[in-house]
This record gives C-alpha cells, sequence and structure tokens, in this order.
C-alpha cells in the first residue's frame, strides 16, 4: 500500500521534467514550424504523457525503495512509445497541427534521447540518495558499536567499586548493604534492556539514571545529593537509550567525586515548542579543576550520537557555572 511519505519527491520531479521539456522545446528547432509556443505544448504534452506513467508506476509498485532493473527497463520502453503517441495526439488537438513527416521522425528521435536522458538522471539521482541513506545508516551503527565500546570500558570500573563496597557492607551494615544490592539490580536491568534498544523513552532514561545515581548515594552518602525533574507529558518523547549516562557519569567521576565535601547533581528535562531540552548541571569542581579529568569520550560520543540521530537538529551545550558545570542537551521532541 503506497504511503504519502512515496510522493513526497514528486513536485521537485515534475519541476525538473518541466524546466527539461522547455529546454527541449527552446533548443531543438521545432519553433520553425509554428512558433515557440506551439514547441512548447508538444515538449510539454509529450514530456508528461511519458514521465508520469513511469514515475507512477514505480512510486506505486515500490514505493521509495529502488526498483528491480529489468521491470523498470520495461515500463520505461512502454510508457516512451506510448507516452509519445499520446502526446502527440494531444498536442495536435491543442494546436491543430500534428506532427507530421520529417518532424515526426525528428520527435522520435528527440522523443527517445530525452526519455533515455531523464530516467537516467533519476535513476542515478535516486541511487545516489539510497547510497547516502545506506552511509548514515553504517555511520549510526558506528557510532552506537563506539558508544558500547566506551559503556564496556566504564561500567567494569563502576561494578567493581561498587561490589568492593557491598563487600565491606554486609559486615557492617546489612541493611544498607541489601539496599544497595536492590538499586544494583535495578540499574543492570535497565542498563541491559536499554542496550537491546534502539530507541527508548525519556522516562526510560530517568530510570535508568535513578538506580545509577542511588547506587552512589549509597556509596558517597551525604557527599551526593540529586535531583531528577521530568514533567508528566513528556515521560514518553523519543530519546536515544543512554545518552544521558555519560554526562552523569562525567559530572559525578570528575565534578562531585573528587571534592571533599561532595555536591549536588541536577537532571532537568523542559520543553518548549517542538524541543526537547535536558539540563545536566552540578555544583563540583568545575571544568578543568579535576585531577581525574578525562579524555573527553564521553562528550564526544553524545555529540556524535546527536548527529547521527538528529542530523542539524540536536545540540550539546557546556557552560561553566560559578560552583560545577552545565551541559544542556537539545533535540526535536
Amino acid at each position: 500500500m503506497p504511503k504519502l511519505a512515496d510522493f513526497a519527491t514528486l513536485p521537485r520531479n515534475i519541476a525538473i521534467v518541466a524546466l527539461f521539456c522547455t529546454a527541449i522545446a527552446t533548443g531543438v528547432g521545432f519553433a520553425s514550424h509554428g512558433g515557440f509556443w506551439e514547441s512548447m505544448i508538444h515538449s510539454f504534452a509529450i514530456g508528461f504523457s511519458i514521465f508520469l506513467p513511469i514515475d507512477l508506476s514505480r512510486r506505486l509498485l515500490w514505493g521509495v525503495a529502488r526498483p528491480p532493473r529489468l521491470p523498470l527497463l520495461a515500463i520505461i520502453g512502454v510508457s516512451i512509445v506510448a507516452g509519445f503517441l499520446v502526446g502527440n495526439g494531444v498536442a495536435g488537438a491543442i494546436t491543430g497541427r500534428p506532427l507530421f513527416g520529417q518532424r515526426v521522425f525528428m520527435s522520435i528521435a528527440v522523443t527517445a534521447f530525452a526519455g533515455i536522458a531523464i530516467n537516467w538522471y533519476f535513476y542515478n539521482r535516486e541511487r545516489l540518495a539510497l547510497l547516502r541513506a545506506d552511509a548514515e545508516k553504517v555511520e549510526r551503527g558506528a557510532v552506537e558499536a563506539r558508544l558500547k565500546l566506551l559503556q564496556a570500558q566504564i561500567e567494569p570500573h563502576f561494578l567493581f567499586n561498587t561490589l568492593a563496597n557491598l563487600h565491606s557492607l554486609i559486615a557492617t551494615d546489612p541493611k544498607r548493604a541489601q539496599t544497595m544490592l536492590e538499586h544494583l539490580n535495578d540499574y543492570l536491568r535497565a542498563t541491559l534492556d536499554a542496550a537491546r534498544r534502539e530507541t527508548g523513552t525519556l522516562g526510560e532514561e530517568f530510570a535508568l539514571l535513578r538506580g545509577y545515581l542511588e547506587v552512589l548515594k549509597i556509596r558517597m552518602g551525604q557527599r551526593l545529593v540529586f535531583n531528577l525533574e521530568m514533567p508528566k507529558d513528556l515521560e514518553n518523547s523519543k530519546i536515544p537509550p543512554m545518552l544521558l549516562q555519560p554526562l552523569v557519569e562525567n559530572a559525578i567521576k570528575h565534578g562531585l567525586e573528587p571534592k571533599v565535601e561532595g555536591g549536588r547533581i541536577d537532571v532537568i528535562a523542559t520543553a518548549d515548542k517542538d524541543v526537547l531540552s535536558i539540563r545536566v548541571e552540578d555544583s563540583g569542581l568545575g571544568m578543568g579543576q579535576s585531577d581525574t579529568k578525562g579524555s573527553g569520550l564521553g562528550l564526544a560520543h553524545v555529540r556524535e550520537r546527536l548527529a547521527a540521530a538528529y542530523p542539524g537538529k540536536g545540540s550539546l551545550e557546556i557552560s561553566e557555572q560559578p560552583a560545577g558545570t552545565a551541559v544542556i542537551v537539545r533535540i526535536p521532541r
């Protein structure tokens, strides 16, 4: 069943064919047999009698997918012959001067050449568009693969520290150890679920961050205060899974953990018209002040994922605060 999106490029193609027909009417020499406007009528009548059956058949049969070569060539061949006969008849009825004699042979030659040329143009144009789409998919896959590699490097560090804390808490404070184990279980479950999906929701992302921060809250005690704010109507907003995780990890690892007294982290989601904004703000040491200054891979991967998921529409902004750092992610809602 054809979709509306399958016809999105039809107006553009009609405009290209109209320009092509105008160029043919102007440059081929029909003007010596009845004038420019008669040439235009013949050119447009024949041109669109050929183009429309080909283009509409292709869209109805294959949509935006690349059509198989042999069926497409058959449609083009039949349409060129039928389009010439129908177009010539329509133009002759309008002008009262159907093509005859030498003009018929000239017209057949021009029609065959023009029909092949314009279809070759459209074929290569759409082939290039499909190649670009495939390249974008490959790039998105590469970005996701690099992200998973980054997660594989980060998560063992987090898990080993958490397990070491659990080991000591089991002997000294079994109740806190049980609470930490519950939060760790929630976090790991959410992480594994997110790793299997290509898209997620803001609600799922916040649930993952809550599990992560709850575990760290037990580890850091009073040194960590966190706040997650998300309006109810934004819970189902689409977002790449684990997009915010590296930002929160950076804030903890480089901002709050190295600070003796610790601090606060806020993750706040807001929406303005069609733009979703998520602000990750901490009251840590600030940019460049920590001895644990990272390589910047986390931020680089977030930028790459935004560029792959929202080309030209997603952004990441970093700003230094009076105390700490703020990172704002903006994506289409």
